[in-house]
């Protein structure tokens, strides 16, 4: 007979009986709930006693800091002067102003005279550099008994000053042929007009104390001095006051040029500039006698000389000469300026040229002449609106070739291609390199 199987749960060789596994399922639960209780004690219980935990003393040695040796500071470097730049200046001369009985005609108002319109195309180019010299032939005496005329004897309406400063005109040379046409009385009171109108003059003098005084004007920084000399006075020196020949009016006669030289240099001059009344009217080359007057004037220190009276363009040179010292000296010479402002309509009188040059510092301090220029001028006359008289109209050739002024015949505007031609062809005469310019 076969033996009956026990039940229960079997492990290994070990039968567990179902009685036996529930009293281990009720054990089991037991540990659960007393692990649970002793957890809750000890995480939050109320009446739990947990002993406090022996602090643990850690001793911290201390390490020392390292030394830090402070890096100076570098000395600033002191700030560099700034280095000045080279100083420069630009000179423009005009060509001469022979206002003859026309042109004072044509200025002529109700109760005054009027020059300013002549000037309305030119004054931008007159006045376009750092210091601007002219012209004007004679006297500007307008003392009650005085006549203003525009012929031999010439006196001009000072009113022409207001007109050529507003153009931009800073000098006046006053030395002339016809400086004493209005003998010495006139000449003070031109001398008068100018100081009035605010405007620097040069060549003629109102006591011996100014004619000693030697003339420097500070254009940009640089001290240039300034001469003026006449070779001529038209025969009327010996029917003036004797104060004339000794003060009056500087000439060739009455003034030494190496001593000038001197006496500019000592006031300070860094350039001196010279403006001489030479030659003959009409011509277009310079005599030999005048040449010799220029190396003079050179091998005495003069650093620029413009000429005037021969009422034409002549051309510009470089002087090489020597000074007493025995060191050599180089001078820019335009022998003649030509016209500037005239009633005179010929071939080579109803033009001119405005002559620029530049004065410029070397980097050793000294002062050397550069870049000569010349603008070729025309002198547009026409008849005015009465039919009765003409205006005048000073006009840089240049800026007309292409394009004529409203109201220009074309007769005229074919002279301006005649004259620009004409002035560059008598300045090619020269060895100065001058070049031409519109402007």
């Amino acid at each position: 007979m076969a033996k009956k199987k026990k039940s229960g749960l079997r492990i290994g060789s070990y039968v567990v009986r179902p009685l036996g596994i529930i009293i281990i399922a009720v054990l089991l639960v037991a540990l659960l709930v007393v692990g649970a209780l002793i957890i809750f004690q000890q995480v939050g219980g109320q009446d739990a006693t947990v002993p406090e935990p022996s602090p643990v003393v850690v001793e911290i040695t201390p390490t020392p800091s390292p030394t830090v040796t402070p890096t100076p500071s570098p000395s600033p470097s002191p700030t560099p002067s700034p280095t000045p730049s080279l100083r420069s200046a630009t000179i423009r001369s005009l060509g001469e102003i022979v206002v003859q009985q026309e042109l004072i005609d044509s200025a002529r108002t109700e109760t005054s005279y009027d020059f300013t319109p002549m000037f309305e195309y030119i004054k931008d180019v007159v006045g376009n550099a750092d210091y601007t010299v002219g012209d004007v032939e004679g006297p500007m005496d307008n003392r009650a008994d005085s006549a203003y005329s525009g012929a031999d004897p010439f006196n001009t309406p000072p009113q022409i000053m207001l007109a050529m400063k507003d153009a931009g005109v800073d000098m006046l040379t006053l030395a002339n042929a016809h400086s004493l046409d209005m003998y010495f009385e006139g000449l003070q009171q031109t001398i008068q007009n100018c100081e009035t109108a605010e405007m620097d003059y040069i060549g003629a003098y109102s006591s011996q104390e100014a004619f000693d005084t030697p003339k420097i004007v500070e254009i940009n920084g640089i001290n240039v001095g300034f001469l003026n000399y006449t070779t001529t006075l038209s025969g009327r020196l010996e029917e003036s006051r004797t104060e004339a020949a000794t003060y009056g009016v500087a000439t060739t006669s009455n003034r030494n040029v190496y001593s000038d030289v001197t006496a500019a240099r000592e006031a300070g001059a860094d350039v001196v500039v010279a403006y001489i009344t030479w030659g003959e009217v009409g011509q277009r080359t310079l005599s030999a006698a005048d040449q010799q007057l220029a190396m003079t004037m050179s091998s005495a220190g003069v650093d620029v000389i413009i000429g005037y009276h021969p009422h034409t363009t002549i051309a510009a040179y470089w002087l090489e000469s020597q000074l007493e010292d025995g060191s050599a000296h180089r001078t820019l010479c335009l022998c003649a300026t030509g016209n500037f402002l005239s009633n005179i309509t010929d071939r080579y009188y109803s033009s001119g040229v405005i002559f620029e040059f530049t004065i410029q510092e070397t980097s050793a301090g000294e002062f050397e002449i550069t870049n000569p220029v010349y603008i070729p001028t025309y002198v547009w006359r026409y008849e005015n609106e009465e039919n009765d008289g003409y205006e005048y109209r000073v006009l840089a050739v240049g800026e007309w070739l292409d394009e004529a002024p409203e109201g220009m015949s074309t007769e005229v505007q074919n002279n301006l291609q005649i004259v620009w031609q004409d002035i560059q062809d008598a300045m090619a005469l020269g060895n100065a390199g001058a070049t031409v310019s519109a402007n």
